[in-house]
């Protein structure tokens, strides 16, 4: 079976699961930790797969990578992982993760965006962008900031699955590209 199929799959029943218990919100920050811990951090896939660990050890392995040991991990997400690691998926838990915050953006009406800098952004100019797109976009807007050096500078926009790359980066590599282009007309 597709790894995206199963992914989605098991996201909605931990959608519904959560909701049922209160507790989607709730499991939607921590799906929005593990993801970003699963990305992190290699050897937490390296565990997951191992078939010498433990289904306890792995479970107990995913509420730290998500609590760090300072918070309550919610009863949804205990149970959706002995379920996940119980069935041998423990290898597309970044998938389900990634799938129920997108299940879960669609269902409350909430926008992602990101923005991409080369170096960090100040107060005033995260504002505005934040003002433009809140009045293009209906909804609650999500925002992250990230710094990326290889941009070499300006920005990239990414809102809800859509583009604007006003980077140094990408106008160099345009700019080689139509060198190249004229050059070999030339020739």
């Amino acid at each position: 079976m597709n790894t995206g199929t199963v992914s989605v799959r098991y996201a909605r029943a931990l959608l519904r699961y959560a909701e049922e218990r209160s507790e989607a919100e709730k499991v939607y920050a921590e799906m929005r930790i593990l993801a970003g811990q699963l990305r992190a951090v290699r050897a937490i896939h390296e565990r997951l797969a191992d078939p010498t660990v433990k289904d306890t050890d792995k479970c107990r392995l995913l509420e730290t990578a998500v609590t760090d040991g300072k918070s309550m991990l919610s009863e949804s997400s205990a149970a959706f992982f002995r379920l996940v690691v119980g069935a041998g998926r423990g290898d597309c838990l970044l998938f389900m993760a990634v799938s129920y915050q997108d299940l879960y953006r669609r269902r409350n009406g909430i926008v992602p965006v990101e923005l991409i800098t080369a170096a960090p952004v100040g107060d005033e100019r995260r504002t505005r962008l934040k003002q433009l797109v809140n009045d293009v976009e209906h909804g609650k807007v999500e925002w992250t900031h990230t710094v990326d050096p290889s941009i070499e500078g300006g920005f990239v926009l990414l809102v809800d699955g859509y583009r604007l790359d006003a980077s140094v980066a990408w106008q160099l590599q345009r700019i080689r590209k139509e060198l190249i282009e004229k050059n070999n007309r030339i020739i």
